[in-house]
């Protein structure tokens, strides 16, 4: 069956998407002031996170001294990470989940909006997990 996302099926079974969606991104020209509060980017990649009804099962992070921060969220959906190279004024995202092939959008597009990056650059793979998918 190729379903592209996931849906209980009319005998109340969970069935999970064969589509998957990965999005890379790397921002540049974050302010130095947003790029070192490291409450304030873990807040907004939670936020969006909720907004998007993700199921958050835990998160590490790191705080690098003398600067730096590094965090990954595990979710019931699979994970997001976050590295920041304030040195460049940078940040790497990287967001992936297994309900289907428009998942993580609103996670990315809030955490953008609130950071205001002069530059980004963005990919997205699709990410086909059932080998029939195309048969």
């Amino acid at each position: 069956m190729q379903n592209k996302k996931c849906y209980f099926d009319d005998s109340g079974n969970f069935v999970m998407a064969s589509v998957g969606n990965e999005i890379s991104a790397v921002l540049f020209g974050v302010d130095s002031e947003i790029i070192n509060n490291t409450d304030f980017l873990f807040k907004t990649l939670k936020e969006g996170l909720e907004k998007e009804k993700f199921g958050i099962l835990g998160y590490k992070d790191h705080k690098f001294e003398p600067q730096g921060y590094t965090v990954t969220f595990i979710l019931s959906e699979s994970h997001l990470a976050v590295h920041t190279y304030p040195e460049f004024n940078s940040i790497a995202f990287q967001i992936y989940s297994c309900r289907g092939p428009e998942d993580g959008i609103l996670t990315y597009n809030y955490f953008v909006e609130k950071l205001k990056p002069s530059k980004v650059v963005k990919k997205d793979f699709r990410v086909v997990v059932d080998p029939d998918y195309n048969k």
